[in-house]
């Protein structure tokens, strides 16, 4: 299976050099494990996963390799397909979560539905609709609240790999601050005394409008029991108005729409890190879904700022910041803040096996003196001792 998933990537002219590299190290990563063969458990399927979700493929024929098509998750499995949603226990909770996602884009207006074939009129030209783009049915989730509710949560995305440079989309790359912004915030907010917030917009790349007119989609599995026949006849596809996940153009319209908005409020963007916005009595990092709000809560300056941006989009007010990209952050008695990846370390450990390894508090002894004078009797010695130093601390930090 492994070798037919590498030569499919291989053949796939839709998919860049970068892409095919991420195929075959998730494969390599399913090797390792060296459990697939002996009928496979969370992490090797999770591998190969992620290579049938990079090459695009959502369902396979009985010739094709066989796709995963659940992982376990809390001891309950998550259907990986569209196909596997509808057929699994849980197939009327997976087509509300379906029916929900479908109506949440329609209460958006991130498309118009139309008969292929016709006339879109626009503002420069008329033109005829053209051969629309496939889509699918991804991020079949469980999600727990803290009241122990659980919620079924499925998406729907665009094959943007079948989009072409220059025909449906140009340009692509989207700023991200810099997580030397990030920590400086917490040392300036520790240093005065301010409050450091997180907001989180929800369904962020569906707010921007589309930038070309010329974008159609086909329609999703499932559309027979999503809507009335009436409302889609045959042969009808989707003209996307509002950008949509998976969209190769998706991240930089995110970017500009809400750059463009929080300049309109009054913010300016600071010329070491376009994504850290200054205001007076606030400071604003841009992590892009993800808002740390520092301010001085003076005259409710930190309150007005989340008003403007919730009544722009929908977010999420997270309150004071406690995790921020996978960082924990924890406000200390004496009013700094201390930081840890936890999680982040956890993952590394399971991932290479350590869990039974025993623990060191440093890669080097505290104790050991670097002076030079040491250097005097030995000094070829001294210098390859010091550069294994170096990388050791390169290592740690």
């Amino acid at each position: 299976m492994t070798s037919r998933l590498i030569e499919m990537a291989d053949k796939n002219e839709y998919i860049s050099a970068r892409t095919r590299s991420k195929v075959r190290l998730e494969i390599n990563k399913a090797i390792m494990n060296k459990t697939y063969e002996e009928g496979g458990d969370v992490t090797s399927s999770e591998h190969l996963a992620s290579a049938f979700l990079l090459l695009g493929i959502t369902e396979t024929s009985e010739d094709d390799a066989v796709e995963p098509t659940s992982v376990e998750c809390e001891n309950k499995s998550e259907p990986l397909t569209y196909k596997a949603a509808i057929r699994s226990p849980q197939a009327r909770q997976w087509k509300e979560a379906m029916r929900q996602e479908w109506q949440a884009l329609v209460d958006n207006h991130t498309f118009d539905i139309m008969a292929k074939g016709n006339t879109v009129h626009t503002p420069t030209t008329d033109r005829t609709v053209e051969e629309p783009i496939g889509c699918k049915w991804v991020l079949y989730k469980r999600k727990i609240n803290p009241d122990g509710f659980t919620r079924y949560k499925a998406r729907l995305v665009i094959k943007g790999y079948e989009q072409k440079k220059g025909i449906n989309y140009d340009k692509t790359y989207a700023l991200v601050s810099k997580m030397a912004t990030f920590r400086l915030i917490l040392a300036l907010a520790a240093q005065y005394g301010w409050d450091v917030d997180h907001m989180d917009v929800v369904t962020a790349f569906l707010n921007p409008k589309i930038d070309r007119d010329n974008i159609y989609m086909e329609m999703p599995l499932g559309i027979d029991w999503l809507v009335s026949d009436e409302s889609t006849p045959d042969g009808s596809v989707l003209i996307l108005r509002k950008a949509l996940y998976r969209l190769k153009q998706v991240p930089r319209l995110w970017y500009e729409d809400i750059d463009g908005y929080l300049q309109s409020i009054g913010f300016r963007q600071s010329a070491e890190d376009p994504n850290l916005y200054l205001q007076q009595g606030v400071l604003l990092v841009l992590y892009v879904d993800d808002l740390l709000i520092a301010h001085n809560g003076k005259k409710g300056r930190g309150h007005r700022i989340k008003q403007l941006l919730q009544k722009k989009y929908k977010m999420c007010d997270l309150g004071a910041a406690k995790r921020f990209l996978g960082i924990e952050i924890e406000k200390t008695k004496d009013g700094g803040f201390s930081i840890c990846q936890r999680d982040y370390i956890n993952t590394i450990i399971r991932r290479f096996r350590l869990m039974d390894a025993k623990p060191a508090k440093s890669p080097l002894d505290p104790q050991t003196d670097l002076a030079n004078t040491h250097c005097e009797d030995k000094p070829a010695n001294c210098k390859e001792y010091l550069l294994m130093v170096g990388s050791l601390m390169y290592v740690a930090l």
